[in-house]
């Protein structure tokens, strides 16, 4: 069976949004089976939902499962793993966040939104534990997620870093439309 990878898309964005597809396609290129599933109500994700929609696209874990997030899709995976049964290959967190700068807040809605990502709490020892290997990618400039965040990652989750020195969230705003650093970094969460 080949292995499988599910890349989690951003607050707001979609399947057909980002580099998603992008990465979806070179992974396919290499052999992996990749899937960008639409995540529920996008522009109002619910911690519940989004975990509960990912247990259904996934099903079981084991070690050819695979996953690549991206902003709020990062901490929907990690939720998702906090109560899955058995252990994921890898997993790559792009621009993942805990804690949102106030760029990151267009509105009060978007505060109500975030409230409850950021105040109930994620078990890092029950994660760490569900996946062999993470990597985080961040920005220094990161517009909306604070940098110093990375070093949560490193130490809680045992991820390695890699923090780009320039200023963006990796979107196609930003002129990601690829992210040829995701794919550098998934290969290297790859061992075979």
């Amino acid at each position: 069976m080949n292995s499988r990878v599910f890349i989690i898309h951003r607050w707001g964005g979609n399947p057909n949004t980002d580099w998603y597809q992008w990465l979806s396609n070179a992974l396919k290129g290499k052999g992996f089976d990749a899937f960008v599933p639409i995540m529920p109500n996008p522009d109002k994700p619910v911690i519940e939902e989004w975990v509960n929609a990912i247990g259904t696209n996934v099903g079981s874990i084991d070690e050819s499962t695979y996953f690549v997030g991206h902003s709020i899709g990062c901490q929907a995976i990690l939720r998702f793993l906090e109560t899955a049964s058995g252990t994921a290959g890898g997993l790559l967190l792009v621009a993942p966040w805990l804690r949102l700068k106030e760029a990151a807040y267009e509105s009060e809605g978007d505060r109500e939104v975030a409230r409850p990502w950021i105040e109930e709490p994620v078990d890092f020892g029950k994660i760490k534990a569900k996946v062999k290997e993470i990597r985080v990618i961040m920005a220094t400039g990161d517009p909306y997620v604070p940098v110093e965040d990375s070093k949560i990652f490193e130490e809680k989750l045992g991820a390695a870093a890699n923090i780009m020195p320039i200023n963006t969230h990796f979107t196609t705003e930003d002129g990601y439309a690829e992210l040829h650093a995701a794919l550098n970094e998934f290969m290297k969460l790859w061992h075979k």
